[in-house]
């Protein structure tokens, strides 16, 4: 056995090492976004930014308050360059320090990857399993060096960090960590901060009662009507360019979006268990997370430019429901082929990967079920600041569901199918950008973005996700499990 797990291990540092060099040779020589230099679109923005003094910017009351909220990556790439004295005035030069800052985010990941192991007692297996289902996909291994200057690795990287300080029950570095995700990503505020308030909060619920189903119901019927009214009464529309309805579809992506909604939070609707969970609330928690919340919505008005967010929270809601309803289940497909065959096991495992979240305590529970109904959104990004948390709480569930059994041959065949769907080998620059982003050759970017993702490789991907499910199945119903049910450490 220990001969054996000395291969293992060795193969295990191999491929690091490989991950390493690959993203060594992205930093001269990889593929960058053929729009604005290497910039990309809000990457542009993110760049401007850094090269400006931070202090100017901040007080110039020129960045909108949702851009407020995703400032800090480039507040930290222009000090940090100051410091070390690296001229980042032109778009080459900015691009790679924005690649290095990443690269040594997904380090910091590593290391907290490593942390949250402890804390579940995993070995080697799951660790192997865990950054396979984190660096082994597209945002990580192909999208952080193709569009560098996106803050999506931040957000991916800090999320680790709050929900490590959440199992160990850390309130001054969790609430640290909180202010300093509110300054990534936008959107992990709204999670993050009953994720502090509710903590770990026993939330025990073993069956899913009448009334729970029946709200778990009514939250996608509300959604829709939301969406039905902003449309039709509000005229609210998506922008140019984004895929267009299939009205001939249009019933089945209603119901099957709908139905979507329904599975996802319907293991953590029971009314009943959440009073219950509320008696186990520490109440200083909740005044320090209301302080917080205060304080930062205070910041960001105080320095955002005038005028308010055009994106609010309801348009948001109907600018995603009408991108998910072009095509059935196309979020699913979108974010199948984003995260890779871990996301597909999360939807396959979501009873035991719903019953660890409740395990955790009731700030996870909401943490959960607010960004897994807000992945009925089809543009996978928006859920990278939930993602790593989801596929950690898979390896831990697929964990349990071996016990004290190794399989290597499920190990090795999930990481070449994340491999293959990574897409790190595929070019994306096969021809000049023409701005018809339904069409190749902007499609190789497109295509894999739900909103725009076209019909044509929609009808591809479907395919793709319905053979990487039958595999993965089948890999599944291989598995030897060592004691049912066992949830102890692996031996």
């Amino acid at each position: 056995m220990r001969s054996t797990n000395t291969k293992h291990k060795i193969l295990a540092a191999f491929l690091v090492a490989l991950f390493i060099g690959l993203f060594a040779y992205n930093f001269n020589h990889g593929e960058r976004i053929q729009f604005q230099d290497g910039l990309g679109w809000d990457g542009s923005l993110y760049a401007g930014w850094a090269q400006r003094d931070s202090k100017e910017v901040i007080l110039s009351k020129t960045v909108p308050a949702y851009y407020i909220g995703r400032l800090l990556p480039s507040v930290i790439v222009h000090n940090v360059s100051n410091l070390l004295r690296y001229d980042i005035s032109y778009p080459v030069r900015v691009i790679q320090a924005f690649y290095i800052y990443n690269f040594g985010l997904l380090l910091i990941a590593g290391f907290f990857t490593y942390l949250i192991g402890r804390h579940f007692e995993w070995h080697l297996p799951t660790y192997f399993l865990a950054c396979t289902a984190l660096f082994i996909n597209y945002p990580v291994l192909k999208n952080a060096s193709y569009n560098p200057t996106l803050v999506d690795i931040s957000a991916y990287v800090i999320s680790l960090v709050i929900f490590y300080f959440y199992l160990r029950d850390r309130v001054v570095p969790l609430s640290i960590s909180i202010i300093v995700g509110a300054f990534i990503w936008p959107t992990l505020l709204y999670g993050t901060v009953p994720l502090l308030a509710f903590g770990k909060a026993p939330f025990k619920s073993d069956r899913v009662k009448l009334h729970a189903n029946i709200l778990a119901l009514l939250i996608p019927l509300l959604w829709m009507s939301l969406a039905g009214y902003l449309y039709f009464f509000e005229g609210l529309r998506q922008q140019n360019g984004t895929t267009p309805i299939r009205l001939a579809l249009f019933p089945a992506s209603v119901i099957l979006l709908m139905g979507y909604m329904y599975f996802v939070v319907r293991p953590f609707t029971d009314v009943g268990v959440w009073f219950s969970a509320l008696r186990g609330v520490r109440w200083y928690r909740v005044g320090l997370a209301a302080v917080l919340f205060v304080a930062i919505k205070w910041v960001i008005g105080t320095v955002a430019a005038p005028g308010g967010d055009p994106l609010t929270i309801t348009s948001y809601i109907g600018l995603l429901t009408q991108a998910s309803v072009a095509n059935p289940l196309v979020n699913v497909i979108a974010h199948a082929q984003h995260y890779g065959p871990f996301y597909v096991l999360a939807i396959m495992l979501w009873p035991q990967v719903s019953s660890i979240v409740k395990e955790q305590g009731a700030g996870l529970v909401f943490y959960i079920a607010l960004f897994a109904l807000l992945s009925a959104g089809a543009e996978s990004r928006q859920f990278i600041n939930a993602w790593p948390i989801v596929a950690v709480i898979v390896c831990e569930a697929l964990r349990r569901r071996m016990g004290t059994s190794e399989d290597w041959a499920f190990y090795y065949s999930v990481l070449a199918i994340a491999l293959v769907v990574s897409r790190f080998w595929l070019d994306i620059n096969v021809g000049p950008w023409t701005g018809k982003l339904l069409e190749f050759p902007d499609q190789m970017l497109f295509m894999y973005t739900g909103p725009w993702m076209s019909n044509r490789m929609y009808e591809v991907f479907v395919a793709v996700t319905l053979l990487m499910t039958v595999a993965l199945a089948a890999l599944l119903r291989n598995l030897q499990p060592g004691t049912a049910g066992d949830r102890s450490p692996q031996h």
